[in-house]
């Protein structure tokens, strides 16, 4: 599911660099959005272990 999130963002990230909505470097958006993502994942794939348990 991570996998899925990032590939979307990097995707997102990409046509705003090439539309030049984003001013800068794609990369420059791309590890914090990963950052964050990952932490939102880790969020739920803990919220929905619990909730099996």
């Amino acid at each position: 599911m991570f996998i899925g999130f990032l590939i979307i963002i990097i995707g997102v990230l990409m046509l705003c660099d090439h539309l030049g909505i984003l001013p800068g470097d794609v990369w420059d958006y791309f590890v914090p959005m990963a950052l964050i993502a990952l932490g939102i994942s880790m969020i739920f794939k803990d919220k929905h272990e619990k909730h099996i348990k």
